[in-house]
């Protein structure tokens, strides 16, 4: 606690004696010098009336002074104990001994040996802790609280952090009920050596009360004010919160619409609360970003080949916060074409509307179709830990599979929900996410097909070693649809299993019943997990050992008997977009279909 323990011993040193009394019982330990560091010798006595932890202090010491080689000259001898006296008494001061006594000497028997006598003295207690309030006070009602709050600290030990993490939170406070300039001056500190005791005073000004006036946004941004006003997560004449200033200020980084973001008090206040507290406006200041921005991305895997995939953002199209994204993807199975407009806080903030309209060409074993589709979802995203939406969703689908050729039509209403509580989008190495959805669907154009699909996913995150980054990743997903024979669902509407993204091992969608041509079809209902181990052998780059498992079944519950299994390694290297994963696997119940091995190159961890 320097400066403040020099402050403290000070006044220390001119409340009692000098000089220690001799029935004080002395401590002696010496600083054993060698040539791979200082090491503190074993012999060391502890006065039974204090308690001194000789371990934390001295192995403390110890490191401090790591770089230390054995003295060779008494020079060297006595510079090693100025430093090593210097870092005993700041160590003791930080416990809460404030008036040790340390001597020092040089013994010159077999070489130089610094030795150093040492008495920590007493253990120093606070006896008296107050407030005094300075320049501006808050109201009597929350003075009296806080006073009675530091009056809890009396009888406690005066660890110097303790009484500065108390000014800390004295203020924290202050700042919290509405004292947005709420500071703490010098501490007044009074020391009685004789009876190992301290008095403090924390000097406190809480300036003045302030209500929340109007927010004034920049003229020089393009997005309308009528939109950032929905961002405001406080009310006009509303008493100051830091945590919602803090969250407004999140709320315009959220948008992803500004390089730069900053919201603050004005330095003088615009007016008078009928309360007698000031009212001050909170001044908006916003660099926008450039509004186009174009991405790309590939993969390649060893069963749906290599695949191409880019995007190009408008942003704020409308002026009011909006996005339109348009993707195009390409690789052996698929030509996709998907457009999306987002309009985030639509309807306030975090209640979200897109529209999205999509084509598409697939062609695998299981299928080959042509897919248009146009939706429409409302999305309800009040944090970020917290989601559920609804929407409908409308295809006009041609396929051609084991079972028919046909042109069918495809209505379909949807509700989702979503919990995330993992510590990262991108990498999580912690938490939990789940998520689920439930999508009851008509079918007309032939025959006329009514059924519900449903489906949910469970991922956790568990840091087995944090300070080697070892993290133990699972993954478990289920679904089913009810109400349709399998020969009647639209292949859009069934579960396939198998690759990159699901059971890997395994061919792109070759888990799960086969037709008579020994293709697959696809399920009625799925059962998937996996365990992964990551460890991060150096930053940025991290190896990866997988288990995946699943099941495709016809039957309306997913069952566990016929799960297949796939195992192998991968590497991941951290980048800005999300981890860059290789993953090379094996099936462990292959078929004559399956290869020995597969290899998966992406981005992004597996789940």
């Amino acid at each position: 606690m320097r400066p403040e323990t020099e402050h403290v011993a000070s006044v220390i040193n001119r409340s009692g004696p000098k000089r220690l009394t001799a029935s004080f019982l002395f401590l002696t330990f010496c600083l054993v010098f060698t040539p791979s560091g200082v090491a503190l010798a074993d012999q060391v006595r502890l006065r039974p009336a204090d308690n001194v932890t000789k371990g934390e202090i001295f192995e403390e010491l110890q490191k401090q002074m790591a770089s230390e080689s054995r003295p060779e000259t008494a020079f060297e001898a006595r510079r090693q104990l100025r430093r090593a006296t210097t870092l005993l008494a700041d160590l003791l001061n930080s416990k809460g001994y404030y008036d040790p006594d340390i001597q020092s000497l040089v013994e010159t028997k077999d070489g130089f040996k610094p030795v150093i006598i040492l008495d920590p003295g007493k253990r120093f207690r606070l006896n008296k802790t107050r407030i005094e309030f300075t320049e501006a006070q808050p109201s009597t009602e929350l003075a009296e609280t806080l006073q009675a709050n530091v009056r809890k600290m009396d009888g406690e030990f005066a660890i110097p952090a303790n009484v500065i993490q108390k000014e800390t939170e004295l203020v924290q406070r202050l700042r919290k009920d509405g004292y947005p300039f709420a500071s703490a001056g010098d501490r007044k500190i009074m020391g009685d050596r004789e009876a190992g005791e301290l008095e403090v005073t924390y000097q406190i000004s809480s300036g003045p009360r302030v209500r929340f006036g109007k927010v004034v946004f920049p003229d020089n941004v393009k997005t309308k004010h009528t939109y950032l006003s929905r961002l405001i997560p406080f009310k006009q004449g509303e008493v100051y919160s830091p945590e919602k200033m803090s969250t407004f200020g999140s709320r315009l980084d959220e948008t992803r619409l500004f390089s730069l973001a900053n919201a603050h008090l004005s330095d003088t206040p615009s007016g008078q609360h009928e309360s007698g507290d000031e009212i001050r406006d909170i001044e908006v200041t916003l660099t926008e970003r450039k509004k186009n921005r174009i991405e790309a991305g590939i993969n390649l895997a060893t069963d749906t080949g290599f695949g191409l995939s880019t995007e190009f953002t408008r942003r704020n199209l409308s002026r009011r916060g909006d996005f339109l994204v348009a993707g195009f993807n390409i690789s052996t199975y698929e030509q996709s074409l998907d457009i999306k407009w987002r309009r985030p806080n639509e309807f306030g903030y975090g209640k979200n509307l897109t529209f999205g309209s999509s084509l598409s060409n697939e062609d695998t074993d299981a299928y080959n179709r042509q897919i248009f589709t146009l939706s429409s979802e409302f999305e309800n995203r009040k944090n970020p830990r917290r989601t559920y939406g609804f929407g409908v969703k409308g295809s006009l689908i041609s396929e051609q599979d084991e079972f028919s050729e046909r042109d069918l039509q495809l209505v379909s209403l949807y509700a989702k929900a979503g919990l995330d509580h993992a510590n990262s989008v991108l990498n999580a190495t912690k938490g939990w996410r789940a998520d689920g959805r439930i999508e009851p669907s008509l079918s007309f154009g032939g025959d006329e097909t009514q059924f519900i699909r449903g489906s949910a996913q469970l991922r956790g995150y568990l840091p087995l070693r944090e300070d080697h980054g070892v993290v133990l990743a699972g993954r478990l997903r289920i679904g089913s649809v009810w109400g349709a024979e399998l020969e009647d669902l639209p292949t859009t509407s069934r579960f396939f299993s198998g690759g990159g993204g699901s059971v890997r091992g395994y061919a792109y969608q070759d888990i799960g019943p086969l037709s008579a041509n020994n293709e697959p079809i696809g399920g009625k209902s799925l059962l998937e997990t996996s365990i992964e181990a990551r460890w991060m052998i150096r930053p940025k780059i991290s190896l990866a050992g997988f288990v995946d498992a699943g099941n495709v079944s016809t039957r309306d519950v997913p069952g566990v008997s016929d799960m297949r299994a796939g195992a192998g390694f991968g590497v991941r290297y951290d980048t800005l977009a999300g981890p860059l994963r290789i993953d090379i696997a094996t099936p462990l119940d292959p078929t004559d279909r399956d290869d020995p091995v597969q290899v998966y190159i992406s981005l992004g961890q597996a789940f």
